[in-house]
């Protein structure tokens, strides 16, 4: 399988990275859904990586799951001390499934 093939089918075609993908690709809107877009697009892109090296390498990889988890860890972690208008209530409510304000 050539490069381009490869790189195709672990971010576009493989079911696991279109799980991961339309969970993220729906948060499109405001200025606070658009930079939590570009933290969670870019945390996707290192998660797929990642995956992919351990399944390669044989290493026992993380379920679609865990890895949404661990995408949303690294998207609170870069938005921590950010501030963030809470009285908007779309910005409220994104914070709150996003858990990026307690």
């Amino acid at each position: 399988m050539d490069a381009a093939k490869r790189r195709d089918h672990i971010f576009f075609e493989c079911n696991f990275s279109r799980k991961l993908a339309w969970a993220i690709l729906k948060l499109k809107g405001k200025p606070l859904l658009v930079v939590i877009l570009k933290l969670a697009w870019n945390a996707y892109l290192y998660m797929i990586w990642r995956q992919r090296n351990k399944r390669y390498f044989g290493v026992s990889f993380l379920t679609e799951d865990v890895v949404l988890v661990q995408i949303k860890e690294i998207v609170r972690a870069r938005l921590g001390g950010r501030p963030i208008n809470i009285i908007d209530t779309v910005n409220a409510s994104l914070c709150a499934s996003w858990g990026i304000i307690g």
